[in-house]
């Protein structure tokens, strides 16, 4: 390992802790979150969304906003979710990444921890923790929620079998989607959403798609890989991948399976992330 680490004043994400192994630079916003603020590789822009600080769309009248970049939130979506996260985060430097802690959320009765670690061939582990500090115990299911800079292309990978009499894929949206949206193109085998101003909101869940998920943007394919339990509960219907898009980003969204955590008890949940040229 030869991680570098430094901090860094950005001029709309305010201060960052960055840390370098070779192709990709991480950078953790200090003075609030949990977030993954930025994520670069081979030099390139931000891969991330980073919200202007005059916009107002994408925050709460509470003072959450979505800020951009990668944060943990708990599932089924609620109240809870959007805490304004304004605080300062402690950040460690570890063997082979950094440890990012949140104090106790109060809306959410928990503490969260981000670690991110590097491994080879320009892959991250990013390691999801929540500590439950109510009285009693809370089913929910850990989520990593990503966003993604606008203008690219997102592949949702579907999987593909002969025959059979029962359906084959759990699919859920929202709301405001429309499955008839110019931006999706639905094949057999792939979902394809194509990132670009609309005025419209689009969000879908997928049961279990397959192997990953990839973004492409600014000349680097962003990958999820997914590690999906056969046989367990997933809220949302039942989904363990969820994405949405609106004018301004496009959200890449993976689901651990329901967990029990009981008063005082954490669960932890990993997200695996491969970065490439395009």
């Amino acid at each position: 390992m030869h991680m570098r680490t430094y901090e860094w004043e950005h001029d709309l994400l305010g201060r960052l802790f960055c840390a370098e192994e070779g192709d990709i630079t991480v950078g953790v916003a200090l003075d609030y979150g949990i977030r993954i603020s930025y994520l670069s590789c081979n030099g390139s822009e931000n891969l991330f969304f980073e919200q202007p600080s005059d916009m107002t769309e994408l925050a709460t009248p509470d003072g959450w906003r979505v800020r951009g970049g990668h944060r943990l939130w708990l599932a089924p979506e609620g109240k809870h979710d959007y805490y304004p996260d304004n605080d300062a985060v402690s950040v460690e430097v570890t063997e082979d990444g950094l440890l990012v802690k949140q104090g106790n959320d109060p809306w959410l009765q928990g503490e969260k921890e981000i670690e991110i670690r590097f491994l080879p061939e320009n892959t991250l582990e990013i390691v999801h923790r929540v500590k439950n500090t109510a009285s009693e115990t809370r089913r929910v299911a850990l989520w990593g929620v990503t966003s993604m800079a606008p203008g690219g292309t997102e592949y949702i990978p579907m999987a593909v079998r002969d025959g059979g009499s029962d359906p084959n894929h759990v699919f859920t949206t929202w709301d405001y989607t429309s499955l008839g949206d110019e931006r999706a193109t639905y094949a057999r085998d792939l979902i394809t959403l194509d990132h670009y101003p609309t005025g419209q909101k689009y969000k879908i869940g997928v049961g279990h798609p397959m192997g990953s998920v990839r973004y492409v943007n600014r000349g680097i394919v962003f990958e999820k890989l997914l590690d999906v339990k056969t046989g367990a509960a997933y809220t949302d219907g039942g989904v363990s991948f969820e994405t949405f898009l609106c004018d301004y980003m496009v959200e890449v969204e993976t689901l651990s399976p329901l967990m029990d955590i009981g008063a005082g008890e954490s669960a932890t949940y990993s997200e695996f992330w491969k970065l490439s040229k395009e």
